[in-house]
């Protein structure tokens, strides 16, 4: 039996579900749509770290709503506490109850590190296409052999240029190029036997 492909975000929720209620959310809901609960320009600068539950209990059974701590930088700060009031109840109003009471922010956020760049590939030289070509000759699959082609141009466009091996010139032959100026860092300058 085959299984209907599923979004994503239902299965991230459920990973880190165990890790939010350590911190105090009852699920992962308030983490996840963050961006869609402040705004993107606040969810950029911020994130919820924890929720801070009282010890004591209120009178009649009910709880005392908690404390959301937010992690910020300096000018998402300000925006935070100017906009603190309306915050709380528009996350009290996703939550469907009165879960928070106030919002403590924390000036520590560290934005997330950039991607890395993508590496830049270079053109294949022909004897290095024909190398590949020739070493995944021996597949029979031809499915397999030419995903085994393209890894193996990848890798190899991804590298540097492959080194020409330099060719000294005789200088008894009429068709060999000019003699250049001695390169005074060769080891052949300094005394070095090649």
């Amino acid at each position: 039996m085959r299984r209907e492909p599923r979004p994503i975000a239902d299965l991230v929720g459920r990973a880190i579900d165990p890790a939010c209620r350590r911190r105090g959310f009852a699920s992962s809901e308030l983490v996840t749509l963050w961006p869609e609960l402040v705004g993107a320009e606040v969810a950029e600068g911020s994130r919820p770290e924890k929720l801070v539950w009282p010890r004591r209990r209120g009178e009649a059974g009910e709880g005392e709503p908690a404390t959301l701590m937010v992690s910020s930088d300096g000018p998402t700060a300000l925006i935070l506490t100017h906009a603190g009031p309306q915050l709380v109840e528009r996350l009290n109003a996703f939550l469907g109850w009165r879960a928070i009471a106030r919002i403590r922010v924390e000036q520590n956020f560290r934005p997330p590190p950039p991607p890395p760049a993508r590496r830049r590939t270079r053109p294949l030289a022909p004897e290095e296409a024909a190398a590949v070509t020739a070493r995944a000759d021996g597949i029979a699959d031809g499915g397999l052999r030419q995903a085994v082609e393209r890894l193996g141009r990848a890798v190899l466009s991804s590298g540097p240029a492959p080194l020409v091996p330099h060719v000294r010139p005789n200088p008894a032959s009429p068709s060999s190029p000019p003699a250049r100026a001695a390169n005074p860092l060769s080891p052949a300058h300094r005394g070095v036997p090649t």
